[in-house]
This record gives structure tokens, sequence and C-alpha cells, in this order.
């Protein structure tokens, strides 16, 4: 049985979607999950500039509630987490949901430091995966387990690196009206490992930002699934992720937003 720690960020909109998706199912079936990395958020960027990419992004009504929403979500899941400790209904993060279901959990700020790749490398790891990571993996790291390490993203590779892949597939619908859930094998640039396999999608302009990348979160938890599977057999062939053919997107600014609200897309 694989042994594999996930990697991931405490998002409480929609990565904990993936999570509580992938809860489920019994995972100690499929295989040795020895824990889940919580990484810092922010990456690079203060808050001050996540506030502002934000309310550039989704503009002040939408800000505004997106605002309270995550105000609640953070009060409540202190209250969950530091009194309760997880004994506490609803799910309010990440975290909260993987103290509930027992599964541990390591938070390695820096998960390149000397310290933190030496812990990985006593658990003896034959994957590591992942799931909306905040921080670049290095050469090191990278190196590390058996068979690698893995990256969901939530589009037609090699079309649509980098960020907010859901939000320039739907943009690009009227010349290209499909996606797909990619995962590949991590290598030292972004989204450009190999590709160990994709699940085809249809996209619908009818479908608003929001609801489409709730419905892919959803959708990644079984081909990370079929990935698993795939590695456990060792019967699988890495495809090409054409650097030759590939796009590679920012995340959207102001005016992006406003050209894809133009075609009549929404986010929310």
């Amino acid at each position: 049985m694989l042994k594999l720690i996930l990697v991931t960020q405490d998002d409480p909109f929609y990565v904990l979607v993936f999570f509580k998706e992938l809860l489920k199912f019994n995972l100690s079936e499929k295989f040795d999950l020895k824990g889940v990395i919580i990484q810092p958020p922010l990456g690079k960027k203060s808050k001050k500039e996540l506030v502002k990419q934000m309310l550039d992004f989704y503009g002040y009504w939408n800000f505004t509630i997106i605002g309270f929403k995550y105000v609640f979500f953070k009060i409540f899941n202190f209250l969950s987490i530091k009194i309760f400790n997880g004994n506490f209904p609803g799910t309010f993060s990440v975290e909260h949901l993987l103290l509930k279901n027992r599964i541990k959990i390591f938070e390695l700020k820096n998960i390149n430091s000397e310290s933190s790749l030496a812990f990985l490398k006593s658990l003896d790891l034959d994957v590591i995966f992942s799931i909306a990571a905040s921080q670049i993996f290095k050469e090191d790291l990278l190196m590390l387990p058996k068979l690698g390490c893995y990256n969901i993203h939530t589009a037609k590779l090699p079309k649509n690196r980098g960020m907010m892949p859901n939000f320039w597939s739907l943009y690009n619908f009227d010349t290209n009206p499909e996606s797909a859930i990619s995962i590949h094998r991590m290598n030292s640039e972004l989204d450009d490992g190999e590709i160990l396999l994709q699940q085809e999608f249809e996209l619908d302009p009818k479908e608003t930002l929001d609801s489409l990348i709730i419905r892919t979160k959803k959708m990644s938890v079984q081909t990370f699934f079929n990935a698993m599977d795939l590695l456990n057999k060792g019967d699988f062939q890495l495809k090409t992720n054409d650097k030759k053919i590939a796009t590679y997107n920012t995340f959207p600014t102001k005016e992006d937003v406003n050209r894809f609200r133009a075609k009549g897309l929404k986010l929310r």
C-alpha cells in the first residue's frame, strides 16, 4: 500500500470542498495516508496585497459578502479548534475537518527547509501530493518520495498553466469548450511536469465560476483516486506536457474580469 502525504493550504472556501469529498471515502482501503501538511495560505503576498487583489477581482459587493463569510469561518474555526479541539458541529476549515476525522496534521512553514526534508524523509514516502500547495517544491523535495511529487491542476494541460485555471478555461470557452482535471508529476517549473492522467469534461458558459470551481474540486477526488491506483499498480506511462503549445496565466486583473463579464460570464 502506497505511503503518501498531502500538502495543502487552509482555504475555507474551495480547498475545503475537496477534502470534504475526499473524506466521504474510507482512505485506509486505498493508501496509507501519513498525514496532511497545512501551509501558510498567503505565499509571498502580504495581507494588504491579497485584499487589493481580491477586491479587484470580485468588486466591492461580492468582496464584502465573501469577507463577512471569511470572518465568520475564522471566528468559528478558532472556537472549534482552540476551545473544542475540533469537536464542534459544522466544518469551518481544512484543519477542523481533519481533526474531526483524526487525521494527522503537520504545519511546516517552509516545506523545503532542512528540518522539513529530514522529517519527510523519516516517513519513507512513496508519493507527495499537492492539493493547492502554496509553496514551490524545490529539487531536494521533488526527489524525496520514491515515485515523485504530483499535483492536481484543474485545466487541460499544457493549456492554462498558472493561476486560476478555471477562470481562464471558462474565459476561453468560445475557442475551447472542453477542459480537464490534470494530474502531473511536479518538476522545478510551474505546471510543467509530465502528465499522469487527465479527466476531461465539458464547460458550460451558463455556469458561474464559483460553481465550476466547486464542481472541479469534487471531480478532482475521483481523479486523485485514479492516479493513486495507477501509481500503486506501476502500470502507467507519463505523457508529455508540451511546453511548445503551453499557455500560462497570472491571477486575473480587474480588466480581465471586466472582459470576462463582457462575454456574459459570471463569477458568482
